[in-house]
């Protein structure tokens, strides 16, 4: 029977034709599906199912539908962006593009057919539209898997020649192999037999080169009293105990066994406390190896030394020194020790013997040791080393300045012994053995003086001036210019010179105030004060409507820009203030008050009036009186009432009188 007559009973039995499926295509793409259980697809059964839909279907259809079903079963499981993360890597993708051509086209149009049959199959009578096509993934899962698709006469298919993936091995999920880096050797191994020339002999142990390759170090206690000690140059011949790998020597032996007879030893001196003598064979990172008769242990730098930031462990290499065993674990595999107890020790008794050579008062050379923020710590090398503490209020005349800007360790310089308390810390001070500068400036640097001075910083509130070397002075950011700025750079640079005037100076603070100097053009004016109350002489800058902006002669800073309101001016309500007050013009003021804030005067025209009519009024009695004249009104009924005041007070001094009399 050929291919068409299925078709032919389908249409006869009322079922939409289906078109022919090349064979060949369902076989390929039946190959290229990874053998995944599918997910099973519900098929309509009883009187619900559409007639003939299950018996009049082509076998290549039903087989390409089975295949399209489970590819996408499998798709649905593994998403497309998920099977691309998990896949083949940057490289497969590459082959895939430029060997595949051919085989992917071939995997389309499989892909078509078989979808157009598996439609054809799943649709019902009177169905138009055929079902959406899924995208298949390019890669082909039946030869990842290394499993060929059978051919068409029931034998394998030869794999495609350009997907790398069939080479990989079953397990393997396609992630890339990750490249680690592989670890330094170490060049030799423990108990390798290993031989060298001795480059140094010290007291405790002997230093060997490896042929260039290491430097070893041999303990000089495994050696027995006869034998004889190698010299510079001499081939030395020993056992690889410890290879060094951890950042120590090489640590070499002529007796491997000895590290079974230390370790009961070791553990009994760990419980008992007792101190146990170790050779230092490196130093690494956080502390030192030690070799305690064959067993390796580790000593951090905090057990090693009391100051361990500005410690070099590398002098005490090759030495032979006490240790106490804080830690002995695994069977002494992890066996940490330590020399802190015996340091604090020797550091207490030389403090003691210290303390009895220092008295109050006394003057000794230091080394700065350590800066902090509130102090510095000074050690006493004519005294042991012992150190002590200067204050940061003992450190400098100049409060304002940082510690560490002054001192640096390592510097020497004299101290004096303030303090020793009962604890036995020792207060130093190096401000007692400096001259105070502040002390002879208050007569140079007195308010009122000029000076030049240079711009060293500037901040937002205003510009620091250095008047000599440390002393500085404050110029106000309002004190700058006669109009408002709002950062001092904008009349100012770093560097610049500039003369000033000392406003105050502060010596319990240490502060100086600074204005800026007047100009060669107004040198001559005579300097005025500006207090509440007081008269002053001020320049007319510009009139404004709410009222006129002056310079106060001979004032500097804030001080020498004042304002009359228009009320002040003695003017009538609704005068031009700007053709009334021409810009240059010398008016008599008043003080009426100062803005405690920005320090500005507030001037009256009208009140310095109203001063001077009450001036010359009182000029005016104080004249007449003088002169002997009847004076006004007001003086005769004073002189009235006076004189009628002195005889009634006279009368009953004459009545006590009479009566002492009789």
């Amino acid at each position: 029977m050929s291919s068409t007559e299925p078709s032919s009973s389908a249409t006869a039995a009322g079922t939409p034709p289906t078109p022919p499926i090349d064979s060949s295509a369902s076989e390929t793409e039946a190959s290229e599906v990874r053998p995944t259980p599918a997910l099973p697809t519900p098929t309509p059964s009883g009187p619900d199912a559409p007639s003939g839909e299950s018996s009049s279907a082509p076998p290549g259809a039903s087989d390409a539908s089975q295949a399209a079903a489970q590819g996408e079963g499998h798709d649905a499981q593994h998403p497309e962006g998920e099977q691309h993360a998990e896949g083949d890597d940057h490289a497969e993708g590459d082959d895939h593009a430029e060997g595949d051509d051919h085989a992917e086209g071939e995997e389309t149009e499989s892909d078509a057919a078989g979808a157009e049959g598996a439609n054809a199959t799943s649709a019902g009578p009177g169905t138009g539209a055929p079902k959406k096509k899924r995208r298949r993934r390019k890669k082909k899962p039946g030869a990842a898997a290394g499993a060929p698709a059978p051919g068409p006469d029931g034998q394998s298919a030869p794999p495609t020649s350009g997907n790398k993936s069939a080479s990989k091995p079953p397990g393997s999920k396609g992630k890339r192999a990750r490249r680690h880096r592989a670890n330094d050797r170490a060049p030799f191994h423990v108990g390798e037999e290993v031989f060298g020339k001795v480059t140094a002999v010290i007291d405790a142990a002997i230093m060997v080169d490896l042929s260039g390759k290491a430097l070893a170090i041999f303990d000089r206690s495994e050696m027995e009293p006869d034998d004889l000690v190698p010299s510079v140059g001499d081939r030395f011949v020993a056992r690889v105990h410890q290879d060094g790998s951890r950042g120590g020597l090489v640590v070499l032996t002529r007796k491997p066994l000895r590290e079974e007879e230390s370790k009961p030893k070791l553990e009994q001196a760990a419980h008992e406390g007792a101190l146990v003598s170790g050779l230092v064979t490196g130093v690494i990172k956080g502390g030192v190896e030690v070799d305690l008769a064959g067993v390796r242990a580790f000593a951090p730098a905090s057990g090693m030394d009391l100051h361990p930031a500005n410690a070099n462990f590398s002098s005490l290499l090759g030495q032979r020194l006490d240790f106490k065993i804080s830690q002995f674990d695994k069977a002494g595999r992890d066996v940490v020790v330590t020399r802190r107890p015996m340091l604090e020790a020797e550091a207490h008794e030389r403090r003691k013997h210290a303390l009895s050579l220092l008295s109050e008062g006394q003057v000794m050379t230091g080394v700065v040791r350590t800066v902090v923020d509130w102090g510095v710590f000074v050690a006493l090398p004519d005294a042991e080393n012992v150190e002590g503490l200067i204050h940061a209020t003992e450190a400098s005349h100049d409060p304002r300045q940082y510690l560490s800007d002054l001192f640096k360790p390592g510097d020497r310089f004299d101290v004096k012994i303030l303090q020793i308390d009962e604890r036995g810390k020792i207060w130093l001070s190096r401000k007692a053995l400096v001259e105070d500068p502040w002390a002879q400036a208050r007569q140079k640097f007195a308010p009122g003086t000029r000076h030049t001075g240079k711009v060293v910083r500037l901040e937002k509130f205003g510009a620091f001036i250095e008047l000599e070397p440390g002393m500085d002075g404050l110029l106000h950011v309002a004190d700058l210019s006669f109009e408002r700025i709002e950062h001092p750079n904008e009349v100012l640079k770093e560097g610049q010179e500039l003369e000033v005037v000392v406003h105050y100076f502060d010596l319990h603070s240490k502060k100086i105030g600074l204005h800026l100097a007047p100009p060669a053009d107004r040198a001559d004016e005579a300097p005025q004060k500006v207090v509440r109350g007081g008269l002053l002489k001020a320049a007319v800058v510009k009139g404004e409507a709410a009222g006129v902006i002056v310079r106060v002669l001979g004032a500097t800073g804030r001080a020498s820009r004042g304002f009359i309101p228009a009320g002040q001016t003695g003017t009538p309500r609704g005068t031009d203030l700007r053709k009334s007050f021409k810009p240059g013009t010398v008016l008599d003021l008043k003080v009426l008050e100062v803005d405690p804030r920005s320090g500005e005067p507030k001037l009256s025209i009208r009140g310095f009036k109203d001063d001077e009519e009450r001036r010359a009024h009182r000029e005016y009695r104080q004249k007449l009186k003088a002169e002997g004249g009847f004076g006004t009104l007001g003086d005769i009924l004073r002189q009235k009432l006076a004189a009628q005041s002195e005889p009634r007070e006279s009368e009953p001094e004459a009545a006590e009188k009479g009566d002492e009399t009789s």
